[in-house]
């Protein structure tokens, strides 16, 4: 087989890993968005459990519009990660199904590579033979 033909092989696993590199870049920035609302919700978690305690009466209607607003922030949190949740799902199943093409024509370029190693030295050892043949042939 002609290197010619291995180098679309390598053109197209080219294409595929920058293909690739794009899917995981928009991976990268939906699982930051993803880890962020988590951390945020676990930061009011913690807030809530640390700050929802009174020392006096007077702190009392504070608590309860404290204890109302870290709520609505977490609910704010919980369906903006439930937004974001489907389109990381998304993003990673498009990431695994690229890696998986690139994959395919390394693999297939690989296997083409060894072929023509194989065949080479086939070829060289068929040569070497003609040639040992024609020195035992020769008249001397």
């Amino acid at each position: 087989m002609a290197p010619d033909r291995l180098r679309p092989l390598a053109i197209m696993e080219r294409v595929k890993e920058l293909e690739t590199r794009e899917h995981a870049a928009a991976v990268g920035v939906l699982r930051a968005r993803y880890d962020r609302l988590e951390t945020e919700r676990e930061a009011l978690l913690a807030r809530l459990s640390s700050e929802s305690h009174i020392d006096g009466l007077e702190g009392a209607p504070y608590l309860g519009r404290f204890i109302g607003s870290i709520r609505a922030e977490l609910e704010r949190n919980a369906r903006e990660a439930a937004r974001v949740a489907p389109d990381l799902a998304q993003a990673e199943e498009k990431l695994r199904a690229a890696l998986s093409e690139q994959k395919t024509f390394e693999i297939l370029r690989l296997s083409r590579m060894q072929q023509q190693r194989k065949d080479r030295t086939r070829r060289a050892a068929a040569a070497q033979d003609l040639n040992t043949l024609q020195r035992w042939i020769r008249p001397g």
